[in-house]
């Protein structure tokens, strides 16, 4: 019989909780080395996790539902043949044992105390009996605390932030506590809807972001009729390669040489640091509607492409995160982010922004009056970081390269 060792899930994106939402082999089935052996869907997409060695499953210890997070085991495979030279999989310390009771979202994985009714609403908290013990005497629900050590456990001194929070903002739990719905089936009949992982993390980082960041939104149009002309020249050749110049195609380019001349737009504000990051790249994101809810993958090194090339990769980007095929590191990065509801209606919106960026650029329908084509541009900024003169500035010189054919192509 070779060794047993326990698989444990590694490399997770800021080693954030996962949910498993498939087991892909069975107690006592071969594997080979980089088999999928489940999948697991981050806050950002499916993806499969696969095998680091060869072997016979030998015990599974999650099921569909469970919520895992870095280090912890999913499941024990037989060695085939002698164990490499290598480091182990588990670390010194074993990880807890994973739930296997379903856990709210976005909570991490918990355990309560033995023989004691976890605080709050039934929510119990990753944390140890001790901290149980200290949350208590603090009058703390610790399904409230967000954890910082191993595997999201909460320690001390997270309590002890928590309570700070708490005193410096005595509103905040109202906003994490909202009342609950009426009871509507009294007036007529209804239906419920679930929501998908993907929502219900869209849901918090909007509320998030439109709380703490001063939103301020500048309207502006661009005259493209001469832009419009020119698409209308390449469509044809664009087709026969299987490429779609949309407008917002052109817009993402001229944005990466707007980023160039306005670097306060290409940063993110660090309030803990009190400092702004200034990014010497331009990667853009893309927001993209999908049936499991809105994503946003980015575009790199947008200033470096062919307008051939970014409506290559723009639709790929949008096709992939339809099908909930993205990888984890096609979705961070980007300096600013375009959403475009031009292909439904309405003249303009303030679009909300997508933190740690501090600005988005939104497109609305366009409008064409008297042989001449206008594009609405709703511009929302971080006031922390950019002022209203800057930003009409900012949306003037947008507004410039859009309305010079060449100064978009040659630029």
């Amino acid at each position: 019989m070779g060794e047993i060792r326990d698989i444990c899930i590694t490399e997770l994106e800021d080693d954030a909780p996962v949910d498993v939402v498939e087991i892909l082999v069975q107690p006592g089935e071969h594997v080979e080395v980089d088999q999928p052996l489940a999948t697991l869907e981050t806050d950002k997409a499916l993806v499969e996790f696969p095998s680091p060695h060869a072997g016979v499953v030998s015990k599974i210890h999650v099921q569909p539902g469970d919520r895992m997070v870095q280090g912890d085991a999913l499941l024990a495979l037989e060695l085939a043949g002698p164990a490499p030279d290598s480091k182990p999989d588990t670390p010194d310390e074993a990880p807890p044992p994973v739930s296997r009771e379903p856990v709210p979202d976005p909570e991490p994985a918990q355990h309560p105390e033995p023989g004691s009714t976890p605080p709050g609403s039934g929510t119990q908290a990753y944390a140890s009996p001790a901290m149980y013990r200290y949350a208590r005497e603090l009058g703390v629900s610790l399904e409230h605390v967000q954890g910082s050590g191993r595997g999201l456990r909460v320690l001390k001194e997270d309590i002890e932030q928590h309570v700070r929070t708490r005193l410096q903002a005595p509103h905040a739990q109202a906003a994490t506590s909202p009342a609950p719905l009426p009871d509507f089936s009294r007036y007529g009949d209804t239906e419920e809807e679930p929501l998908t992982r993907i929502q219900r993390l869209t849901a918090e980082n909007l509320l998030s972001a439109w709380q703490s960041i001063p939103h301020v939104t500048h309207f502006e149009r661009a005259d493209v009729t001469a832009l419009e002309d020119y698409r209308s020249q390449l469509a044809e050749e664009a087709g026969s390669r299987g490429l779609r110049l949309t407008p917002p195609i052109f817009v993402i380019k001229a944005l990466a040489g707007a980023l160039a001349e306005f670097p306060h737009f290409n940063a993110s504000f660090d309030a803990a640091g009190e400092r702004i990051v200034l990014k010497k790249y331009f990667h853009i994101g893309i927001a993209v509607d999908t049936p499991h809810g809105l994503l946003v993958p980015v575009l790199r090194d947008v200033d470096k492409k062919t307008l051939a090339e970014v409506a290559a990769e723009v639709a790929d980007l949008g096709q992939r995160a339809r099908e909930r095929a993205l990888k984890p590191d096609e979705m961070g990065g980007a300096s600013m982010t375009v959403t475009s509801l031009g292909h439904i209606g309405g003249q303009a919106f303030t679009p909300i922004i997508n933190p740690p960026e501090v600005a988005i650029l939104g497109l609305s329908r366009m409008i064409v009056r008297s042989g001449q084509n206008f594009l609405p541009l709703s511009l929302s900024y971080d006031h922390r970081v950019i002022n209203g003169a800057e930003a009409a500035r900012f949306c003037l010189h947008l507004k410039a390269i859009l309305e010079d054919i060449w100064k978009l192509i040659l630029g």
